[in-house]
């Protein structure tokens, strides 16, 4: 969430920056509330199923749970005879079913539709997937649906791998959150199902009191030929059982609180996705200038946007120092300056329509894939400006009135309408630097001429003589650690060529790194390589994103977003591991292909729908279990932090991180003498 600040918002300006905490969770006991009214609405259903089976249980196994791909009471209906078709059952008369083991295996089914949502969307807390469950009726997939029309997914494609990735990955940990004797083997009845429910639902609706023992051998049958079919669906399908909740969803309440907490981090998401494409079309020399200003606010679409800045503030304010070009950015630079524009939105949003609250903003981007050119213009060019001002100075823009005097004039410069066709022109193609200056020359003639500002050359800064070496020396540092993980990517990506008709491809640039997959594991006895402290924790694995551009016959292609899991241990290794070509994330993504090692980081990385790696199915059912998620005898069970689903995820918008020392030099700096060590000498 975002909070005002209250020093920056003088006048009419509104002006946001990081909450210090994330407000709107509700109080443990209306948390407590809300999970009673669920575990009572699924008695009901239990009460429902009973009514219409009359075999008697021999075990827990064939009273059903009610996760699965209909609604509740189908649910329990089917998991039991699943479970009646293997396990001996008694024919006589009806009996009652003990208390105690109703009352726990509906606390169970409780715990595994919280796990089968939380599973299947990132940034979900359980108590925030209990109130989704409540309007749903307890139905798991009118919940999911809900969730995906009040988070704003427009590009959801239930067919698509990736949802077949979240089903499959959902129902294992729900099956298992349910504490199921046999988890595995209910989910993947449940996914040989998924393409023949208009077969299944028949048969369940024909379940009745007295019902003919014939129903549990159909039902059977129809399973165990729905598992060899010779085409089975890959992962199990979402498109029938979406229909079917779909009818349902026109019955259930609409959604009346405000979970803005989880909005704001599927709206940086969606901000990464438009930066990965300017990166895919800005050439490396401007890397720079892009983490410093390159904001995705102002009159045009937010790629657009954020080479338009990016390409003015370098020409206007040109850096001191020019470092070798390197083909990578600093994942956390990219994070803050995508968090810098997420409050440069909403202050801009804020502070042009008075009435309008954080989360109604939020909403607002969400809705429209943060266009501001879908806003009602300001009265006046005057209340445009104030209101980009806002937005640079919550977005901690350098310059924040030259920018917000840039951005305001764009419109009533002539050459606009051409910028924007150069940008468009080439599509997702680089742009080429002949582009680039023509973009350059255009804005900043224009705009000088206009507002009579010639260009503007940095100061250097003042410092002193200790910490300017020790930031020289971390930015060899940076620059040492980043172009290790950029030769690794260039032999991973050589490897790819060679197993795919040799292709050649060229690295662009490395814009995602986590170096914390797999752990973390204890140094001492694990046999690495030698200077690392026994100490240490240690993860085995990088997850990494990069953009590569292929030559074929001389033209050279639109960048490819590629995925790479590279060994933290030896480089030989990573022929092994998966490099891969991945889908640039389109506007309002649900994130599903999800990784519980880059989720806990809170760093945004794209991962494959279709390969396996790290983080993925087996992490996420030992996070439903509690169980540590790397196995190794130095820590005890539960002597790590647990992993979650509802981690932090970065939103500080502050200078000062290491990796801004990899793109500085010694003309960024005036050294001024150090009156510290002037007390040492006299001393």
């Amino acid at each position: 969430m975002a909070s005002l600040n209250a020093k920056a918002s003088t006048g009419h300006l509104r002006v946001y920056g990081p909450a210090l905490h994330d407000y709107g969770a509700p109080l443990m006991k209306d948390r407590d509330q809300e999970a009673s009214l669920l575990l009572l609405k699924i008695r009901h259903h239990y009460e429902e199923a009973l009514g219409r089976l009359t075999f008697r249980w021999l075990s827990d196994v064939c009273l059903g749970v009610c996760v699965g791909l209909l609604d509740p009471v189908s649910n329990i209906i089917a998991s039991t005879l699943l479970a009646a078709a293997e396990a001996p059952v008694d024919t006589g008369g009806p009996t009652a079913v003990d208390g105690p083991r109703l009352r726990d295996m509906e606390r169970r089914s409780l715990d595994g539709l919280v796990a089968f949502l939380t599973c299947f969307f990132p940034y979900l807390a359980d108590w925030e997937a209990v109130r989704y469950l409540l309007l749903a009726e307890a139905d798991p997939i009118v919940a999911a649906r809900i969730v995906i029309e009040y988070r704003g997914v427009r590009c959801f494609r239930e067919g698509s791998a990736a949802a077949r990735g979240a089903l499959k990955l959902a129902l294992h940990c729900a099956m298992v959150a349910a504490k199921h004797p046999c988890p595995s083997q209910l989910a993947d009845a449940w996914l040989s199902l998924s393409s023949s429910l208009n077969n299944v639902v028949p048969l369940l609706s024909g379940v009745q009191p007295n019902f003919p023992r014939d129903i549990l051998h159909s039902f059977h049958t129809l399973v165990k030929e729905t598992a060899h079919s010779p085409c089975p669906p890959p992962d199990g399908s979402l498109v029938r059982p979406w229909k079917l909740a779909a009818r349902c969803r026109k019955h259930a309440p609409k959604l009346t609180y405000r979970h803005s907490w989880s909005l704001t981090r599927v709206l940086l998401d969606t901000i990464h996705g438009f930066y990965l494409q300017a990166l895919a079309r800005l050439p490396v020399g401007y890397h720079r200038s892009l983490l410093d200003a390159g904001h995705c606010y102002g009159p045009f679409d937010p790629v657009s946007n954020i080479i338009v800045n990016t390409i003015w503030y370098q020409a206007t304010f040109p850096p001191l120092s020019q470092q070798d070009e390197l083909d990578i950015v600093g994942t956390l630079c990219l994070m803050r300056i995508e968090a810098r524009s997420f409050y440069g939105l909403v202050s801009f949003l804020c502070t042009c329509y008075q009435d309008l609250d954080t989360d109604q903003a939020i909403r607002f981007l969400l809705d429209t894939a943060l266009n501001l050119s879908a806003t009602k213009h300001c009265s006046s060019v005057k209340e445009e400006q104030e209101a980009y001002r806002a937005a640079a100075i919550a977005a901690w823009h350098p310059r924040p009135d030259a920018q917000a005097g840039f951005l305001s004039s764009l419109k009533a410069m002539l050459v606009a309408p051409h910028v924007l066709s150069l940008l468009q022109d080439g599509g997702q193609y680089q742009l080429s630097s002949q582009c680039v200056h023509q973009i350059h020359t255009l804005l900043c003639s224009e705009y000088h001429s206009i507002v009579c500002v010639p260009t503007h050359q940095q100061r250097p800064a003042p410092i002193s003589e200790r910490q300017f070496h020790f930031t020289m020396s971390e930015g060899r540092k940076q620059r040492r650690t980043h172009r290790r993980i950029s030769a690794k990517v260039k032999a991973a990506l050589r490897r790819y060529e060679k197993q795919n008709s040799g292709h050649s491809y060229q690295l662009h640039v490395v814009c995602g790194v986590n170096e914390c997959v797999s752990g973390p594991d204890n140094c001492e006895g694990s046999g690495l390589k030698p200077g690392l402290d026994p100490n240490d924790d240690y993860y085995h694995h990088t997850h990494a994103n990069f953009l590569a551009t292929r030559n074929v016959a001389g033209i050279v292609s639109a960048p490819v977003l590629f995925f790479a899991e590279l060994s933290n241990h030896d480089d030989d290794q990573d022929s092994q591991l998966l490099c891969c070509p991945v889908d640039l994330p389109p506007p309002g993504a649900a994130g599903l292909v999800r990784c519980l090692f880059c989720e806990h980081q809170g760093i945004r990385i794209v991962h494959p729908a279709l390969e396996r790696f790290h983080g993925h199915a087996a992490e996420f059912e030992k996070m439903v279990r509690g169980e540590n998620l790397y196995n190794n005898d130095y820590y005890p069970e539960g002597d790590i932090e647990p992993y979650t689903n509802h981690e932090y995820v970065a939103k500080w918008v502050h200078d000062g991180l290491d990796e801004d020392c990899m793109y500085l030099g010694s003309n960024d700096f005036n050294i001024e003498e150090d009156e510290s060590e002037e007390v040492d000498d006299l001393e």
